[in-house]
């Protein structure tokens, strides 16, 4: 629980200082809609790190906020979330922003006894808070890279561990 408030407080930070940045700063960038393909390190309870890929999809409504929604591969389920996220701009090309929001998390009721079994019938879907930050280097215009911290909800006696890193290559049109 503490793992969550944390994130939840840090995307909240993030927010007001957003807020306060986007006072002076232009109404929206040239840019605003943006789309990634990511990998992520997914812990799964009782198991290894295994690297999963993401895809995720944002707009910019001004220049320092956005809303954006992803979907994670959990191998044998799945993560989505839908989430605001805040932008604070470091230098020109660096910027710090955290995101805020709702995930669902879709699992096997119960995982195999073996890896090589297939999952056993009846799915489990969790919804819970999403949060996460991140930094983000602008390579040039249109592309970027960045590196974060995500949150999926709460807590799970089995399947994957709610907390994942992820490196992401974002583009912007």
């Amino acid at each position: 629980m503490f793992k969550v408030l944390a994130t939840l407080a840090a995307g909240m930070m993030g927010i007001a200082l957003a807020g306060a940045a986007q006072a002076a700063e232009p109404a929206r960038p040239a840019a605003p809609a943006y789309a990634g393909a990511a990998v992520t390190g997914v812990d799964y309870v009782g198991a290894a790190t295994k690297a999963s890929p993401k895809v995720f999809a944002g707009y910019h409504i001004s220049k320092s906020l956005a809303l954006e929604g992803g979907a994670v591969d959990l191998k044998k389920g799945y993560g989505m979330y839908i989430a605001v996220k805040p932008v604070l701009p470091l230098t020109d090309k660096l910027a710090l922003y955290g995101k805020v929001g709702v995930a669902q998390v879709r699992r096997p009721a119960a995982l195999p006894s073996q890896p090589t079994q297939p999952a056993p019938l009846g799915r489990k879907t969790d919804t819970g808070a999403y949060g996460a930050f991140g930094l983000q280097y602008s390579i040039t215009p249109n592309t970027a890279i960045s590196a974060e911290y995500e949150r999926y909800g709460k807590d799970k006696p089995s399947g994957a561990k709610p907390d994942m890193w992820t490196l992401a290559l974002n583009f912007f049109f």
